[in-house]
């Protein structure tokens, strides 16, 4: 990984988004790009503070020159906590869902609502295009714990199999514990005999232990823990992710149309979620 994109619009909720980048792209060596999109105003007057007040019309500079006086005080921030980190900022003129899309980068970072956002539960409409866009990994942020577990939905897809690498990787990297959730929810489980619901069980943990296996092995440090659930996945995957410090999601999994970047799952986890979620699309 090279560099991690942030996108920053001046919030609380997108400086907490910046910090949780920074710390990802030291922990992997990666470099920094906070990105402050602009959208042009149609001109209106404003006051100055003086005592005798002269309008001053908002205006593209005007807020371009404000949102890089913005970023300046980050960067001192970010180079007071992370010395050796190499950050770069940059403001840009357009939709912040357009211009961060095209922003290079092999991870990128939102937080889950911006100025305009009611509540940090809810996702934002920036957030909510770029997560349906695809093509990288995409990480909205919360305020949820950062020292837990990272929890991974589990489907069998080639989509979850990309969030296991995922989740592995972070974990080793931060050190933390991991539970793989495989949620089983096909039609007609609900009237299996109970005796057959053993064999089920039984089954499905060989299966989510294959799928763990290869990247077990080459995360040995990672503590690995397995949850079988009879439930629906994103119901399953949200009572797992209480006190987590990341849950990741493929962008649809096994359920999903061909076509569709965002499934059922991914979109519930991302709306309900009270930890930060990583969104894995397929590559």
């Amino acid at each position: 990984m090279s560099t991690v994109v942030v996108g920053f619009d001046g919030s609380d909720l997108a400086r907490r988004a910046v910090l949780w980048g920074a710390e990802e792209a030291s922990r992997c060596g990666a470099s920094l790009q906070v990105v402050h999109a602009v959208r042009a105003p149609l001109p209106e007057p404003v006051f100055t503070p003086m005592s005798a007040p002269i309008p001053e019309f908002v205006t593209e500079e005007t807020l371009t020159r404000a949102a890089e006086d913005h970023l300046a005080e980050l960067s001192e921030d970010l180079r007071q906590g992370w010395p050796d980190l190499r950050v770069s900022t940059a403001v840009r003129l357009g939709r912040p869902v357009d211009v961060l899309a095209e922003e290079d980068g092999e991870l990128l970072v939102l937080g889950s609502s911006g100025r305009t956002g009611i509540a940090e539960m809810f996702l934002g409409s920036t957030a909510s295009g770029l997560v349906s866009i695809g093509g990288r990994p995409i990480v909205v942020t919360r305020s949820g714990p950062l020292d837990g577990r990272v929890v991974v939905g589990v489907d069998g897809s080639e989509t979850s199999t990309d969030a296991i690498e995922f989740a592995f990787s972070f974990a080793a990297r931060h050190g933390r514990e991991l539970l793989a959730v495989y949620a089983w929810n096909d039609v007609g489980w609900a009237e299996l005999p109970e005796q057959d619901f053993d064999h089920v069980r039984v089954d499905l943990a060989k299966h989510l232990d294959s799928q763990l296996a290869p990247f077990a092995e080459r995360n040995p440090s990672v503590h690995v823990a397995q949850e079988v659930a009879f439930d629906a996945p994103a119901r399953a995957l949200l009572q797992a992710a209480d006190g987590a410090a990341l849950i990741v999601v493929g962008s649809h999994g096994r359920g999903a149309v061909k076509r569709a970047i965002l499934g059922s799952v991914s979109h519930a986890v991302l709306h309900h979620a009270p930890c930060p979620v990583a969104v894995v699309h397929r590559r």
